[in-house]
């Protein structure tokens, strides 16, 4: 735990369910601060709940602050104070990528996104080949975010903890339906039965992949409500923009049968071949130090496909909505598209 008292805030950089992003002063470093206000989070549970979701919030971001890798958000602590627990991380200088890629000043080629995609890809692979896989379970665009190294972007995974904070706050559904937030990103089987594998992850990833060729906001056009039941029931995706080169990874990825999604493992040496091929040069990447006990691999390896129950937004709503009414191909169900952006 880090001493509140050591800590300066200083502004305000992002906004979210429970609370505020400030930028800060930590031991003469700049600092990311995540608030999480106690009183937004559990006021409906009372003083039990509230006690729930400080363990919750801070077990995980202890289990977090171990992990060493280029590609995931550093956690250096939490901070507890009678309002609110602080998450203490490494701040990054351009946010997260969807404000980057909101950004028109921002000119970002197309090697220059592709990159940015190994980057998830890379930091993913670690995270889902640890002895005990740790599964994101929020992975969109507002909770990666954009460092700059040697003149160039680099992306880090960030933000566990609001995913289960959120899952366990008292108005869960209304929370993570409000808005589009993160509904774009929800696979299917969540949606439906509330269970998911690592997979989930894999499915919200090729929404992201679908991000970086747009540049475009995901199902600009349609409701929460509207993402959820048409992804539940009708086999809603993105329309995949024309000349995209990882276009047939991405579709592969947001597969509606999560056994048919290719493993990080799969994704992140596909990626690395598309920019091989386009550019000539061949990445290097940090050692991943993949654990023994554990083969990541694609397809319908041994336990890939293992189901958990994981808490789904909308999916009481989902259920409501009456018989499926079938998945059409997918070609035939897409929300419009614009070209690939510059």
């Amino acid at each position: 735990m880090i001493d509140p008292s050591e800590i300066v805030l200083r502004d305000v950089i992002g906004e979210g369910s429970f609370g505020r992003v400030w930028s800060a002063s930590w031991q003469s470093s700049e600092v990311a601060v995540k608030e999480f206000v106690l009183a937004q989070a559990a006021f409906a549970g009372g003083a039990m709940h509230r006690r729930d979701i400080i363990e919750e919030i801070v077990g995980e971001a202890g289990i977090m602050a171990y992990l060493r890798h280029p590609k995931i958000l550093q956690l250096y602590g939490c901070s507890l104070t009678a309002q609110a627990i602080w998450i203490v991380s490494e701040l990054c200088s351009h946010g997260s990528l969807r404000s980057v890629l909101d950004d028109a000043s921002l000119e970002l080629g197309l090697e220059t996104r592709l990159r940015m995609a190994i980057d998830v890809a890379e930091g993913m692979l670690y995270l889902h080949t640890r002895d005990h896989p740790i599964v994101h379970r929020d992975l969109k665009s507002h909770n990666l975010f954009v460092a700059e190294v040697r003149g160039r972007m680099h992306v880090r995974i960030g933000d566990w903890g609001s995913a289960r904070a959120v899952a366990m706050s008292p108005d869960f559904s209304r929370t993570m339906t409000h808005g589009v937030g993160t509904t774009c990103w929800l696979a299917p089987e969540l949606i439906k039965d509330a269970k998911g594998s690592e997979r989930i992850d894999v499915y919200a990833f090729g929404i992201v992949l679908w991000e970086l060729a747009t540049r475009e906001e995901v199902y600009g056009d349609l409701s929460a409500a509207q993402i959820i039941s048409r992804v539940a029931n009708e086999g809603l995706r993105p329309e995949p923009p024309q000349n995209c080169p990882w276009g047939d990874l991405m579709e592969a990825c947001w597969a509606e049968d999560p056994v048919d999604r290719p493993g990080f493992d799969v994704i992140f040496s596909e990626l690395n071949r598309i920019h091989e091929e386009l550019t000539g040069d061949v990445l290097e990447s940090a050692p991943l130090d993949l654990p023994p006990s554990r083969h990541p691999g694609g397809g319908r390896a041994a336990g890939a496909g293992a189901a958990v129950p994981v808490a789904s937004a909308g999916s009481a709503r989902a259920r409501r909505s009456g018989p499926s009414a079938g998945t059409p191909s997918r070609r035939a169900n897409r929300a419009s598209s614009p070209p690939s952006g510059p």
